[in-house]
């Protein structure tokens, strides 16, 4: 038997989501056609295409037309901060600082040297031991006049601390009457915070949400944007005009169904899911061996993700140990899959180079059971062993390349 704790790379697709989409796809099946069609076939693709924009819209606290429809969290985060900083620029050429934070995922991180070979300034956010971002309000108010876009994870997909999101609009938007239409944009990759936090775009002040769709259970390849009416966004798709002129290509229907099916389903089962993870948190942490430790303390993060920190840099040990057992967990961002490297946001929270090698995500979702918890603490301390007998190999061979 398998033990699946790896839903913060992809959770599977719900049953209800794979009901819409297999609905959708048999109705277009009858009668085919798209949506930007003026025939019979194209409207009824149409209407499903907006009826399911207005259902992920009212899941998120957002008006259809803020809704865009995107192939993930990945490309809904490009558009986001990298299509925001050179709108606004064009609005007033003064903005020319993104501001972010350390623990974002690499769909926002790895726009900095793009960004910056167009002219853009990249400046971080100081991180806390605890793994939660510091907002300096001085520093921010003496900043806001040349800052195009701030980018910050709602939590983070590796160590699943929950960031000040709020803290940071108010530091940003306070005073916009001053500004005018001017103003820093604030963006936050949503994609790991829809199931067990309060998700709402109106109130968070926000001008820009990302939420990926595999993340809450419905297919890979979906994904959405919110962006706020007025927010000025430039694209590098040009084309047909599709998603506000914004994403050219031509929408898939069936998926915007599933989408909006999962995650109608992961909002109505929020609070009874944050619930159930929690428990199964505090499990899987009373039941540790000793020398296992969360990275961060556990008030700090959401109790969907578990980030370890383990006696042991050989990772990729330990996981094929815990694979061989039947568990399947992993050692961050799944984008990082099959490269043994220190983690970065670990060491920038002051932790060795080796220490950072040794980590293990553990990440729950809609159908983990106290049984996967149990199987995942069965199997650990046989798979630490294993890590720890390659440490002492390298050792051994490092002491002889010495003499």
């Amino acid at each position: 038997m398998m033990h699946y704790l790896d839903y913060a790379a992809t959770a599977p697709i719900s049953q209800r989501a794979l009901e819409a989409w297999t609905r959708a796809q048999r109705d277009l099946g009858v009668v085919p056609g798209n949506p930007a069609a003026l025939h019979s076939g194209g409207r009824t693709a149409r209407r499903m295409l907006e009826d399911a924009r207005e259902r992920i819209g009212s899941a998120l606290g957002a008006d259809r037309h803020e809704v865009i429809l995107t192939s993930g969290a990945t490309e809904s985060d490009a558009l986001g901060v990298v299509g925001a900083a050179r709108g606004i620029r064009k609005k007033d050429d003064a903005r020319t600082v993104v501001l972010s934070s350390l623990v974002e995922h690499d769909a926002v991180a790895e726009q900095q040297a793009l960004l910056e070979g167009e002219g853009f300034a990249w400046r971080t956010l100081p991180l806390g031991q605890d793994g939660v971002s510091i907002i300096g309000q001085d520093a921010l108010a003496s900043t806001r006049d040349t800052i195009a876009v701030a980018s910050m994870a709602w939590v983070s997909s590796e160590i699943g601390t929950i960031q000040p999101v709020s803290e940071l609009v108010r530091g940003l938007h306070d005073g916009d009457e001053a500004h005018g239409d001017s103003r820093p944009l604030v963006h936050s990759d949503a994609a790991q915070a829809v199931t067990t936090v309060a998700v709402n775009f109106e109130e968070s002040g926000l001008d820009l949400l990302t939420v990926g769709g595999h993340k809450v259970g419905a297919p890979v390849g979906t994904g959405v944007l919110l962006a706020r009416r007025g927010v000025p966004l430039s694209t590098d798709r040009p084309g047909g005009g599709h998603e506000r002129g914004l994403r050219s290509g031509t929408p898939d229907v069936a998926g915007a169904c599933a989408l909006a099916a999962a995650l109608e389903e992961s909002v109505q089962r929020r609070d009874e899911w944050t619930r159930k993870a929690a428990l199964l948190r505090d499990r899987l942490i009373a039941g540790l061996p000793a020398g296992v430790a969360t990275t961060v303390p556990v008030n700090c993060a959401c109790p969907a993700i578990i980030h370890l920190s383990l006696p042991t840099s050989r990772p990729e040990a330990v996981l094929m140990a815990m694979d061989m057992a039947g568990v399947m967990v992993s050692a961050g961002s799944a984008c990082h899959a099959g490269v043994t490297r220190p983690s970065a946001i670990v060491m920038r929270l002051g932790r060795s180079e080796e220490q950072a090698l040794g980590v293990l995500r553990i990440s729950t979702g809609f159908d983990t059971t106290e049984d996967d918890i149990d199987a995942f603490l069965t199997a650990l301390p046989q798979a630490i062993r294993a890590g720890q007998s390659l440490d002492q190999v390298e050792h051994v061979q490092s002491g002889r390349s010495k003499r």
